[in-house]
């Protein structure tokens, strides 16, 4: 199989190219940051001339190059707008003008979705409460509307909240990333509110699994999947990784600012994508290297 990795250097993005590579596939990759590296090509998916040194005679476009974050969406909207949405469309553009097709995998997010206490289905209510987010919502729209146009195959996965490192111990991304860092600091970690709201956790291992399993089936072209992985509430989580440390779990207040754009709980109904890849034993928080 031949692929290339937009957004190579980001988080998921080297575990991808480590992932693929591994597995035997020919993968090329793109990021806009410079790096001296075999198969590999500096690219600005905002600069139409940048994007035509992407080589679209491929089999898959992993598409994860963006920004993330929630509250500094509002604060740099446009930038978000040009490198979530353009960037894209600028993309699909080049693909719908070129002689080939390839699959693109786009990654989207919990975030897209109205929490509630129950597992979430894939047609479960959407809310935006970010920039962010609604950058994500207005991508899996892009990728339908140049699908049923263009013939534009693609499959999007929607994350809730990777872990882990296959690539070293060097961690820092994330909620759990963010859990150890604050007991490496400062000897426990701080919880708003009680931790009781829950999230899907996925090992970087099961997350590339699922995505490249899952991809590769005919019946994933123009689905969107949840992706897979331990549920827990984001206060036993902590509590986990406190542990390992012999840090202790704090709970406060809520800030204002924090509470308007929290979702509540998100957690996956894993059924869809499981239908496609088989069962699967998820990996836990005990296959970290603390």
């Amino acid at each position: 199989m031949k692929c290339a990795i937009l957004g190579s250097k980001g988080y998921i993005g080297r575990h991808l190219e480590y992932y693929l590579t591994g597995k035997g596939w020919e993968v090329a990759s793109y990021d806009i940051m410079s790096c001296d590296a075999p198969r590999y090509v500096q690219c600005n998916l905002l600069q139409k001339d940048s994007i035509a040194r992407i080589n679209l005679d491929v089999d898959y476009i992993f598409m994860f190059a963006g920004l993330t974050g929630t509250h500094i969406g509002f604060e740099k909207y446009e930038t978000y707008v040009d490198t979530n949405e353009k960037g894209l469309l600028n993309l699909l553009n080049a693909i719908k003008s070129s002689p080939y097709k390839p699959q693109i995998i786009y990654p989207s997010t919990r975030l897209v979705y109205k929490g509630q206490e129950k597992a979430l289905l894939e047609t479960d209510a959407k809310e935006t409460k970010s920039i962010y987010s609604v950058n994500k919502l207005a991508c899996e729209g892009y990728l339908e509307a140049y699908y049923n146009y263009y013939g534009i195959p693609y499959t999007v996965f929607r994350i809730c909240v990777p872990f882990g490192n296959m690539l070293g111990n060097d961690y820092s991304f994330g909620t759990i990333g963010n859990f150890i860092n604050q007991c490496r600091k400062n000897g426990r970690i701080t919880l708003y509110g009680k931790g009781e709201y829950k999230r899907t956790f996925t090992s970087m291992r099961d997350l590339c699994y699922q995505i490249v399993e899952a991809a590769c089936s005919p019946k994933s072209s123009g689905e969107i999947f949840n992706v897979g992985g331990i549920v827990c509430s984001l206060y036993d989580a902590a509590y986990y990784i406190a542990g390992c440390f012999n840090a202790e779990v704090l709970t406060v207040e809520w800030p204002e600012k924090d509470l308007r754009i929290e979702s509540g709980s998100t957690y996956f109904d894993d059924t869809k994508i499981k239908s496609i890849i088989g069962d699967i034993r998820y990996e836990g928080f005990d296959s970290l290297s603390l």
